[in-house]
């Protein structure tokens, strides 16, 4: 099932992304792809499957809209660990999903997909989408072992170099268009905070010239157009054609990304900073961070700046290791 898998992958990453992505520019698009899929290899997949425990026979996973390459590393491990998987398609747009099901079938592996919200019968269930979403598939699904993964979100907090890490920030902020939960929805810092965004507006441009953004959905604009409007009255804001960079006070943070923009917030120091977010532990995800040794409280994943979007293969998400705990009692994990 290994080699199998593996070929699997390297036919599915010399596909064109673009049309799979759910909408990134295609230089986007490829990039996120072949970030997603480089990490995954032999090496990483037997330790991976090592972590993970004995599988179930089969799996279902629930995939979400947003960050197309989402299930690609959970579907490579299940299938090289010899389970059977379903896949539930996001219904506005199934096309990642399918490509997947045909590199992997086409190697001979057992697996394969519907739009249907009602799922075959699996052994066990991976779902992802907001906490509303996967309490209902919970409670669809009562006697079956499920790890669900709900809504989580991420923020950046930055004590160094302005320009360092504008240059890093910029790249978490244009991969997948800050689409998913590790996109930072903002980055506190304890520096200079006009200095800093005053290096994020050129790297944001900068970025955008390399990786364009996508297109957006016209129901954001309302919140575009507010969260500028706010931090034209409480801070200052930078703005491209795509791109914005606002600077506001704390108090105004949002827990929700938009597509190109950061938000940047000062902060008097790191104890500030994790007062700040423990009433948010429960949604907490990943802490971008360019402070030696800073391990925030309340975070699953602490990373360097510029790899917030970029998680290491094996890994824990949130908090736990990637399909384990699914021949555990029906209901499984919390979402």
């Amino acid at each position: 099932m290994l080699d199998a898998t593996l070929r699997a992958l390297a036919s599915l990453r010399s596909r064109d992304a673009q049309p799979l992505s759910q909408g990134l520019s295609l230089e986007n698009a490829s990039a996120c792809l072949h970030q997603a899929i480089r990490p995954l290899n032999e090496t990483s997949l037997r330790s991976a499957l090592t972590i993970a425990e004995p599988l179930p026979s089969s799996i279902g996973i629930v995939v979400p809209y947003g960050v197309f390459t989402t299930p690609i590393e959970w579907v490579a491990l299940a299938l090289a660990g010899g389970a059977s998987v379903h896949l539930k398609a996001p219904e506005r747009d199934p096309a990642m999903v399918r490509a997947m099901v045909d590199a992997f079938s086409s190697e001979g592996l057992p697996v394969g997909f519907s739009t249907s919200r009602s799922l075959p019968p699996v052994d066990a269930i991976v779902a992802f989408g907001d906490d509303e979403t996967v309490q209902a598939i919970r409670e669809d699904n009562q006697q079956i072992p499920l790890s669900g993964y709900g809504h989580r979100f991420s923020v950046a907090f930055s004590a160094g170099d302005p320009g360092q890490a504008a240059r890093s920030l910029a790249l978490d902020v244009a991969r997948y268009d800050s689409r998913g939960c590790m996109a930072p929805t903002a980055v506190f810092t304890t520096g200079d905070p006009h200095a800093l965004c005053e290096q994020l507006a050129t790297e944001m441009a900068t970025c955008e010239a390399r990786w364009p953004r996508g297109s957006v959905d016209p129901a954001l604009g309302p919140e575009w157009r507010r969260r500028v409007g706010l931090a034209r009255v409480t801070g200052r804001v930078w703005t491209g054609a795509k791109w914005a960079v606002t600077c506001s006070p704390a108090e105004y943070f949002s827990p929700t990304t938009l597509p190109r923009m950061i938000e940047v917030h000062p902060i008097e120091n790191v104890h500030s900073f994790e007062l700040f977010f423990h009433p948010w532990q429960r949604w907490l995800s990943t802490c971008g961070t360019d402070l030696p040794g800073h391990q925030p409280a309340g975070f699953h994943r602490v990373c360097a700046l510029g790899w917030m979007q970029s998680p290491p293969f094996p890994r824990n998400h949130d908090g736990r290791p990637m399909l384990s705990g699914l021949h555990g009692p029906t209901g499984g994990a919390d979402a």
